[in-house]
């Protein structure tokens, strides 16, 4: 991949727009209406974007660096992007060690009145038949232990609001970047336990 340039005196402006991105961050944080609210999430992106700009633009112009540890940019990042709420993904991920083996796959077939193969079929059923979260509340008793779970917001960029064709299950988690998450809820296990 080519290094990005950036044209001479930019490190001034880059500078200057740190700045302005710091002072958006910092606004909406002060007038959050969430733990994850969307404006944050956004001022969040922007001042890591405007952060890149300017270590990017410190070290051309005067090969110096920040000491800010932002992961390499990637081909096609232009800076902060329009966020559309007209099509919304949920994204989660919920784990779990299986403890009893046989126990999952009895209360599987129980759930499904048929004979289940494995494991992971029986995950699968179990979720089918409870939803996450009744599952993860009974973990115990369907032979798994529950490691906590994760869920994720996100703008949907690869499918139109109005278009149901379910082309997008095919790469379905291909948006699924922590950094464009809008919301993130988190439940992990406590250490503790």
């Amino acid at each position: 991949m080519p290094q990005e340039t950036l044209a001479p005196g930019s490190a001034r402006a880059a500078a200057d727009r740190l700045r302005e991105a710091l002072e958006r961050h910092l606004s909406a944080v002060e007038a959050r209406r969430s733990e994850h609210d969307p404006d944050v999430q956004r001022a969040y992106v922007e001042l890591r974007t405007a952060a890149a700009d300017y270590d990017l633009a410190l070290y051309q112009e005067h090969d110096e660096v920040t000491p800010f540890d932002l992961p390499e940019r990637g081909a096609g990042d232009d800076g902060p992007r329009e966020v559309s709420f007209e099509r919304l993904s949920l994204v989660a991920r919920w784990d779990f060690t299986v403890a009893d083996p046989d126990v999952l796959l009895e209360a599987a077939e129980k759930a499904l009145g048929d004979e289940v193969e494995d494991e992971a079929i029986a995950l699968a059923a179990l979720v089918a038949a409870a939803g996450h979260s009744r599952l993860a509340a009974s973990a115990a008793s369907v032979g798994l232990r529950a490691h906590g779970h994760t869920t994720w917001v996100l703008a949907t960029d690869d499918a139109d609001p109005d278009d149901d064709d379910p082309g997008w299950m095919d790469d379905a988690f291909a948006g699924a970047d922590a950094d464009l998450a809008l919301v993130r809820l988190e439940s992990p296990v406590d250490q503790a336990d």
